[in-house]
């Protein structure tokens, strides 16, 4: 089976054009789009003689963007994790207020938590994923990673995480918007 790739090359007279103009073709861009939600499944696939579990996440938080006059704003979040032993995975979305245009971030990560045998229960753990990051008709690639702390209380557990996220190029709109650190409170249902 062959994998045809359509990547257009950006000429010097197209220098003022839009940007999709001189991106990669629909299958590069489908390629970008898929390849983290892909990256979370691979790793969650399930092994002989391991649970898994599936649980569901809300959260929200002030966000910083370094080098905006803006200082913070408020950013929410809806994720699905899907955990076995102590690597996992979290596909989410993210929604932020960003000066000048509100921004949308589709992303998927791998999380590993370190389980501990202490009396307290609660876990650290350690986030990183890439994804898309969409404002208004603008779409660009992004990575993020951070740390995070979790506890359970009854059914719940309650977390508390601050991430580092950076899109690779900056958006024509809101150039500020590049670099983004939500610091996250939530709460989590299930395992």
């Amino acid at each position: 089976m062959a994998v045809h790739w359509n990547v257009r090359k950006c000429k010097a007279s197209e220098s003022l054009a839009p940007p999709r103009a001189c991106e990669g073709g629909p299958h590069v861009n489908f390629l970008v789009r898929a390849l983290p939600l892909l990256g979370v499944l691979w790793c969650m696939r399930t092994q002989a003689g391991h649970t898994q579990g599936v649980s569901l996440t809300a959260a929200t938080g002030p966000v910083f963007l370094p080098g905006s006059s803006a200082g913070a704003d408020w950013q929410g979040l809806l994720a699905v994790d899907i955990q076995k032993q102590d690597v996992g995975g979290r596909v989410e979305a993210m929604y932020t207020g960003v000066p000048g245009a509100d921004l949308i971030a589709l992303t998927g990560n791998v999380v590993w938590r370190f389980r501990r045998e202490s009396r307290s229960r609660v876990e650290p753990y350690l986030i990183a994923g890439a994804g898309a990051y969409v404002k208004f008709s603008e779409q660009r690639f992004g990575l993020n990673g951070g740390v995070g702390v979790r506890r359970p209380v009854g059914p719940l557990r309650l977390f508390a995480e601050v991430r580092y996220h950076r899109v690779t190029r900056s958006f024509d709109e809101a150039r500020d918007a590049d670099t983004l650190i939500p610091v996250s409170v939530g709460v989590t249902l299930g395992r």
